[in-house]
């Protein structure tokens, strides 16, 4: 039998029928939906439970319609490779941007956890340890200082580098956005600075190329200066701002108190990633206006059986098998006995 054309965009609706069915007794009260192309999104309306808001992040103009068209509540994402770790991450500061969910409350995700363009997974986050002290009228504050696009490009980087690192290693920094003349004023360089020498176009946050290239120079000391229309200004600079009045909690390091510092002597926002947790920091005033705590795992993992095989003994790990090599070159050799001589002998 031949499929029918909408089989791809009704295969979700179990998992999604689950998801609303059981939001409340998780504690959710809204279900964010992390698509990977379109579905039949009137079927969708019919499993989404009507006390439970349905939230569907998606880039596609002609799906943001159609979403809308629906009866349920779309969420604009910016067409992006990253993780989905991180694209849940900037969905929901979207979704409390837009007075789509509290900043305390939990929202069950359902999204692509073991294969993808397949909504398998479901996960239930607490705004309030994920997304901390996060309210729609701090964001708005935000993109008052800082265009609100260059900020996501920069914590999409940010996120990232707490994530995941560098070659194996747990990497901190420290990027300064907006008010980047004041900055400069106020900072010095540590040495070479690799963005120097490029033109403004090619040195753009928003250039997903840009933001790699940021991910390896934050192995290196000092902060990254980012002007508010993304152009990254400099990089590897000491800020030289006075710590005088401030308090920040206790724990924080250096990246931290500087972040302070320079947030409270300009307009500048600046976002701290710590070496230590991964977490990330927006500050603003002096004063941490939001934390995004670390999603390490971009997708569940995915058992799978040894392939061996019927009636084949199980192979050793490779490991064991060195092991078994050094026993025997530890071991004295036997002597093995030879042929009997023969009688002409």
């Amino acid at each position: 039998m031949t499929p029918s054309n909408t089989s791809r965009g009704t295969a979700p609706l179990p998992i999604l029928s689950i998801a609303s069915e059981n939001a409340r007794r998780l504690g959710a009260s809204a279900v964010l939906v992390m698509p990977e192309g379109p579905l039949e999104w009137e079927l969708v309306r019919s499993v989404a439970s009507g006390d439970v808001g349905f939230l569907i992040a998606t880039s596609s103009d002609r799906q943001l319609q159609a979403i809308r068209d629906a009866g349920l509540i779309a969420i604009e994402m910016e067409p992006t490779e990253a993780a989905i770790a991180e694209r849940i991450t900037l969905a929901l500061i979207e979704a409390v941007a837009n007075d789509h969910v509290k900043a305390g409350a939990r929202v069950a995700v359902v999204y692509s956890g073991f294969e993808a363009e397949a909504l398998d997974s479901i996960s239930v986050i607490r705004l309030g340890e994920h997304l901390e002290r996060l309210t729609a009228r701090d964001l708005r504050a935000l993109e008052t200082s800082v265009p609100f696009d260059t900020l996501k490009a920069v914590v999409d980087a940010a996120v990232e580098i707490g994530r995941e690192g560098r070659e194996g290693k747990a990497v901190g920094s420290l990027i300064v956005v907006g008010d980047s003349r004041n900055v400069l004023a106020r900072s010095r360089p540590l040495g070479f600075d690799p963005f120097k020498g490029y033109r403004r176009k090619e040195r753009n946050v928003r250039d997903p190329r840009v933001r790699e290239a940021i991910k390896e120079i934050a192995q290196m000391d000092g902060a990254f200066v980012v002007a508010r229309d993304g152009t990254v200004e400099a990089a590897c600079r000491l800020i030289d701002a006075s710590v005088a009045g401030l308090t920040l909690q206790k724990g924080l390091g250096t990246r931290h108190w500087a972040a302070a510092a320079i947030t409270s002597a300009t307009k500048a926002v600046a976002v701290v990633v710590s070496q230590s947790t991964g977490s990330v920091r927006i500050f603003q005033d002096g004063e941490v206006l939001l934390r995004i705590a670390p999603m390490r795992h971009a997708r569940a993992m995915k058992w799978q059986d040894a392939e061996i095989e019927p009636g084949e003994p199980p192979r050793p790990r490779e490991r064991d098998k060195e092991k078994e090599r050094e026993k025997e070159k530890a071991a004295p050799k036997a002597t093995e006995p030879g042929p009997p001589p023969s009688r002409s002998e």
